[in-house]
């Protein structure tokens, strides 16, 4: 149940708007040094914009992932445990969880000291020790490129820690007293929210962490962050498509159209002499070609980075429009 904290007096809402700016200038001045590299051999003049989406789909989890802790800090009940807990995943867990379902096993605690070989480290460990509850906050940014076996094999191991995460709350993190721990996966693009299987929306958030308006809290971090995120890749775009001739000017005083005779005198290129508006077209192709990108593009950016491919052609074909 919401305990009613929020941000209802113009103080916490100021603090918060600050909060926000800062948290969101941090990841764009972290995003603005991922894309200061030397020129790619295959992305050319647009290698600062490829450089630039792949730090913006890592940033945002990241951003995320303060946001909340940010909110759930305004709830005095709740302790957050400290970054890159590793909590252990023993086998007796994996072996109750094959055989029962997540319901029947709630309020079961299993020893953590116990052999293990493996481990997961929750994005948040949140503790409310008054109330002998715990949670365990998997962030993603988006849900829409998990495959099913991924998003299934990722909460069997949260619900693997949790199973041990009283005991070892009691004897490592010096908290007694938690009987029950959830597992909650976030999708910060809010699109998909199934709580029965544990996967919240980002607006959700406010009862998970009993913060009553910690979800529009979050929504309006996630848009601040896109706007200024939109408005750093406009400005690569218009960098980008002032240097493109710049280098196309390069190539041509290189001698392009030209070729050495086996006497070593100049001639001219054939298809330099070919028909101008042919040779147009098909450079017009080329570049087409390459604003779509191929196979090359899909594997150094990676899936997340071409979700935002498609804006990204359409604010160049933009920013062409305002140079010419």
């Amino acid at each position: 149940m919401l305990s009613g904290r929020g941000g209802g007096n113009d103080g916490l809402r100021h603090a918060r708007e600050v909060d926000v700016e800062r948290l969101v200038e941090n990841a764009i001045a972290a995003i603005r040094v991922a894309g200061e590299r030397p020129l790619d051999a295959v992305f050319g003049p647009f290698a600062e914009i490829n450089s630039l989406v792949r730090a913006v789909t890592y940033h945002e989890g990241w951003l995320l992932e303060q946001g909340m802790a940010r909110r759930a800090a305004e709830n005095p009940s709740l302790l957050i445990m400290p970054a890159e807990t590793a909590l252990p995943i023993v086998p007796a867990a994996l072996e109750m969880l094959e055989r029962n379902d997540w319901k029947s096993l709630r309020g079961i605690r299993l020893r953590s000291e116990v052999q293990y070989r493996t481990t997961y480290v929750p994005d948040l460990f949140i503790v409310n020790p008054e109330a002998h509850w715990a949670l365990i906050v998997d962030m993603k940014r988006s849900l829409a490129s998990y495959q099913e076996r991924h998003l299934k094999a990722l909460r069997t191991r949260m619900m693997a820690a949790a199973l041990i995460a009283a005991d070892w709350l009691h004897v490592e993190g010096r908290v007694g007293g938690v009987t029950e721990v959830e597992v909650a996966i976030v999708d910060g693009s809010s699109e998909r929210r199934d709580r029965e299987n544990g996967i919240f929306a980002l607006d959700e958030i406010g009862e998970l962490i009993e913060v009553e308006d910690a979800g529009a809290a979050m929504l309006q971090l996630r848009a601040k962050y896109a706007c200024r995120v939109q408005e750093e890749i406009h400005a690569a775009c218009l960098r980008a498509v002032v240097r493109e001739p710049e280098e196309a000017d390069v190539e041509d005083e290189e001698g392009v159209g030209e070729t050495r005779s086996e006497d070593g005198a100049d001639s001219v290129d054939p298809a330099a002499e070919a028909d101008p508006a042919s040779s147009d077209a098909e450079e017009a192709g080329e570049v087409a070609h390459e604003t779509r990108g191929g196979s090359p593009m899909r594997a150094a950016a990676g899936l997340e980075a071409m979700e935002l491919i498609p804006q990204l052609s359409s604010t160049v074909r933009f920013a062409r429009g305002r140079l010419h």
